[in-house]
């Protein structure tokens, strides 16, 4: 099996898919798989494209994902619905546009509406709980950036 590997790609879908392109991923005849060591989303603009791509690879069983930080402050957002400042300086922000379009977050408790997006919010959970601590082969491990403590 060969590996592809990159890490916190930030939403940067075009970017990616260029380096992948320029690799031969698209090209490889080989069995092979794309690993993304953390941070799918924040910073770019195509949240969306992004894990649309990255649910092909999946149903593909052509990809490994990895949580990052980035993976748990968006998944504590849409679990709590509390809109933190620093969700606006580390993009996630910028990831729930590009997942909801436009939100609206309650002045008094930073509560953020996304009633009537349900749908959406559980297939983002469900898709950031596919991801792995770690992959490990025979030589290597891939993590993010640390190793849970039990493993």
């Amino acid at each position: 099996m060969k590996y592809y590997v990159t890490a916190d790609v930030h939403g940067y879908f075009t970017e990616l898919k260029i380096a992948l392109t320029e690799a031969g991923f698209f090209e490889d005849t080989e069995p092979h798989k794309l690993i993304i060591c953390g941070d799918l989303f924040d910073r770019g603009e195509e949240a969306l494209q992004l894990q649309e791509f990255l649910m092909d690879l999946l149903n593909k069983d052509q990809l490994i994902l990895i949580r990052g930080n980035h993976e748990d402050l968006l998944l504590k957002l849409l679990l709590t619905r509390k809109f933190l400042p620093h969700n606006s300086i580390n993009g996630t922000a910028a990831t729930l546009e590009s997942f909801f379009g436009s939100y609206s977050i309650d002045p008094t408790d930073n509560t953020i509406d996304l009633s009537g997006k349900e749908q959406t919010v559980n297939s983002l959970c469900r898709f950031i709980y596919s991801t792995s601590n770690y992959f490990e082969t025979e030589n290597y491990v891939f993590v993010h950036g640390w190793m849970p403590e039990n493993v």
